[in-house]
Protein backbone atom coordinates (compact mmCIF):
# COMPACT_ATOMS: atom_id res chain seq x y z
CA UNK A 1 0.00 0.00 0.00
CA UNK A 2 1.11 3.61 -0.76
CA UNK A 3 2.11 6.05 2.03
CA UNK A 4 0.83 9.00 3.05
CA UNK A 5 2.62 12.08 3.43
CA UNK A 6 0.68 14.84 5.82
CA UNK A 7 2.27 17.93 5.39
CA UNK A 8 2.31 21.42 7.18
CA UNK A 9 4.03 24.60 5.67
CA UNK A 10 4.15 27.96 6.17
CA UNK A 11 6.21 29.29 3.16
CA UNK A 12 6.01 26.49 0.90
CA UNK A 13 9.64 24.85 1.56
CA UNK A 14 8.28 21.97 3.49
CA UNK A 15 5.68 21.30 0.56
CA UNK A 16 7.80 21.68 -2.13
CA UNK A 17 9.97 18.57 -0.50
CA UNK A 18 6.77 16.85 0.37
CA UNK A 19 5.50 16.88 -3.51
CA UNK A 20 8.75 15.66 -4.12
CA UNK A 21 8.89 13.15 -2.01
CA UNK A 22 5.64 12.18 -2.60
CA UNK A 23 6.75 11.42 -6.34
CA UNK A 24 9.61 9.49 -5.47
CA UNK A 25 7.73 7.15 -2.73
CA UNK A 26 4.67 6.58 -5.09
CA UNK A 27 2.79 8.17 -2.01
CA UNK A 28 -0.29 10.10 -1.54
CA UNK A 29 -0.01 13.50 -0.33
CA UNK A 30 -2.23 15.57 1.98
CA UNK A 31 -1.74 19.40 3.41
CA UNK A 32 -2.23 20.71 6.67
CA UNK A 33 -4.25 23.64 6.89
CA UNK A 34 -5.21 26.26 9.95
CA UNK A 35 -8.14 27.70 10.03
CA UNK A 36 -7.12 30.64 10.76
CA UNK A 37 -4.22 30.53 8.59
CA UNK A 38 -1.41 33.10 9.88
CA UNK A 39 0.35 35.29 7.97
CA UNK A 40 4.19 35.29 8.42
CA UNK A 41 4.07 38.14 10.92
CA UNK A 42 1.46 36.08 12.88
CA UNK A 43 3.38 32.57 12.65
CA UNK A 44 7.04 34.25 13.80
CA UNK A 45 5.28 35.71 16.96
CA UNK A 46 2.35 34.13 18.01
CA UNK A 47 2.72 30.88 16.02
CA UNK A 48 6.41 30.63 17.58
CA UNK A 49 5.30 30.70 21.45
CA UNK A 50 2.46 28.44 20.69
CA UNK A 51 5.06 25.96 19.26
CA UNK A 52 7.53 26.58 21.87
CA UNK A 53 4.80 25.87 24.81
CA UNK A 54 3.58 22.70 22.22
CA UNK A 55 0.63 24.16 21.88
CA UNK A 56 -2.19 22.35 19.17
CA UNK A 57 -2.97 24.67 16.28
CA UNK A 58 -6.27 23.99 14.89
CA UNK A 59 -6.47 22.71 11.22
CA UNK A 60 -9.10 22.09 8.99
CA UNK A 61 -10.35 18.51 8.42
CA UNK A 62 -8.09 16.68 6.65
CA UNK A 63 -9.94 15.21 3.11
CA UNK A 64 -8.09 11.94 3.47
CA UNK A 65 -9.18 8.80 5.22
CA UNK A 66 -6.10 8.15 7.55
CA UNK A 67 -7.66 4.53 8.44
CA UNK A 68 -6.65 3.48 5.19
CA UNK A 69 -2.64 3.94 5.53
CA UNK A 70 -0.48 1.95 7.37
CA UNK A 71 2.73 4.29 6.56
CA UNK A 72 2.35 7.85 7.00
CA UNK A 73 5.40 10.77 6.98
CA UNK A 74 4.31 13.67 8.75
CA UNK A 75 6.28 16.62 8.20
CA UNK A 76 6.73 20.20 9.90
CA UNK A 77 9.26 22.74 9.57
CA UNK A 78 11.02 24.09 12.49
CA UNK A 79 9.63 27.00 14.98
CA UNK A 80 12.22 28.10 17.56
CA UNK A 81 13.06 24.28 17.96
CA UNK A 82 9.80 23.09 17.77
CA UNK A 83 7.00 21.03 16.17
CA UNK A 84 4.59 23.50 14.22
CA UNK A 85 1.20 23.80 16.03
CA UNK A 86 -0.65 22.45 13.17
CA UNK A 87 1.58 19.02 13.15
CA UNK A 88 0.85 18.90 16.81
CA UNK A 89 -3.40 19.25 16.16
CA UNK A 90 -2.72 16.63 13.60
CA UNK A 91 -0.92 13.88 15.50
CA UNK A 92 -2.90 14.53 18.30
CA UNK A 93 -6.54 14.38 16.70
CA UNK A 94 -6.21 11.26 13.92
CA UNK A 95 -5.71 7.80 15.25
CA UNK A 96 -2.13 7.25 14.47
CA UNK A 97 -2.52 4.39 16.63
CA UNK A 98 -0.14 0.77 15.59
CA UNK A 99 0.40 2.83 12.23
CA UNK A 100 4.31 3.34 10.68
CA UNK A 101 4.50 6.94 11.07
CA UNK A 102 8.18 8.67 9.95
CA UNK A 103 8.29 12.47 11.21
CA UNK A 104 10.08 15.09 8.54
CA UNK A 105 11.30 18.70 9.91
CA UNK A 106 12.71 21.18 7.66
CA UNK A 107 14.66 24.30 9.05
CA UNK A 108 16.69 27.20 7.71
CA UNK A 109 19.76 26.27 10.09
CA UNK A 110 19.14 24.50 13.42
CA UNK A 111 16.41 22.04 14.25
CA UNK A 112 16.79 22.58 18.06
CA UNK A 113 15.12 19.04 19.52
CA UNK A 114 12.37 19.52 17.43
CA UNK A 115 12.99 15.78 15.77
CA UNK A 116 12.88 14.10 19.24
CA UNK A 117 9.76 16.25 20.28
CA UNK A 118 7.81 15.18 17.10
CA UNK A 119 9.26 11.27 17.75
CA UNK A 120 7.57 11.75 21.77
CA UNK A 121 4.26 13.16 19.91
CA UNK A 122 4.03 10.38 17.33
CA UNK A 123 4.69 7.43 19.82
CA UNK A 124 2.61 9.13 22.62
CA UNK A 125 -0.27 8.72 20.10
CA UNK A 126 0.51 5.27 19.47
CA UNK A 127 2.66 5.19 16.50
CA UNK A 128 5.58 3.37 15.61
CA UNK A 129 8.23 6.19 14.46
CA UNK A 130 11.04 4.11 13.26
CA UNK A 131 13.09 7.56 12.05
CA UNK A 132 12.78 11.08 11.74
CA UNK A 133 14.97 12.94 8.75
CA UNK A 134 15.89 16.71 9.53
CA UNK A 135 16.73 18.61 6.47
CA UNK A 136 17.98 22.28 6.24
CA UNK A 137 15.61 23.38 3.48
CA UNK A 138 17.89 25.49 1.17
CA UNK A 139 17.45 26.72 -2.26
CA UNK A 140 20.02 24.41 -3.26
CA UNK A 141 18.54 21.30 -1.91
CA UNK A 142 15.19 22.12 -3.16
CA UNK A 143 16.55 22.78 -6.60
CA UNK A 144 18.46 19.41 -6.33
CA UNK A 145 15.16 17.10 -5.26
CA UNK A 146 12.90 19.18 -7.95
CA UNK A 147 15.76 18.31 -10.41
CA UNK A 148 15.79 14.94 -9.48
CA UNK A 149 19.50 14.92 -8.63
CA UNK A 150 18.24 13.39 -5.08
CA UNK A 151 15.47 11.28 -4.15
CA UNK A 152 13.74 10.37 -0.80
CA UNK A 153 13.66 6.76 -0.21
CA UNK A 154 12.47 4.43 2.96
CA UNK A 155 15.39 1.91 3.58
CA UNK A 156 14.88 -1.68 4.31
CA UNK A 157 16.49 -0.76 7.96
CA UNK A 158 13.71 1.63 8.86
CA UNK A 159 15.05 4.71 7.56
CA UNK A 160 13.94 7.78 5.83
CA UNK A 161 16.73 9.22 3.70
CA UNK A 162 17.01 11.53 0.89
CA UNK A 163 19.87 10.04 -1.29
CA UNK A 164 22.14 11.81 -3.94
CA UNK A 165 22.59 10.48 -7.35
CA UNK A 166 26.12 9.84 -6.71
CA UNK A 167 24.87 7.25 -3.39
CA UNK A 168 25.68 9.95 -0.85
CA UNK A 169 22.82 9.99 1.53
CA UNK A 170 21.47 12.46 4.33
CA UNK A 171 19.83 10.62 6.82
Amino acid sequence: MKPLIVCFSQTGKTKKLCGCMAKSLDADFVELKEIARRGLIGAYTLGVYDAIRRKSGDILPVDTDISEYDTLVVASPVWAGNVTPAVNDFVREYDLNGKTVYGFITHAGGAGEAANLLRTELEQAGAICPHVLDLQATRELIYDVKAERKAFRLTSDGKLELSEQDGEKKE
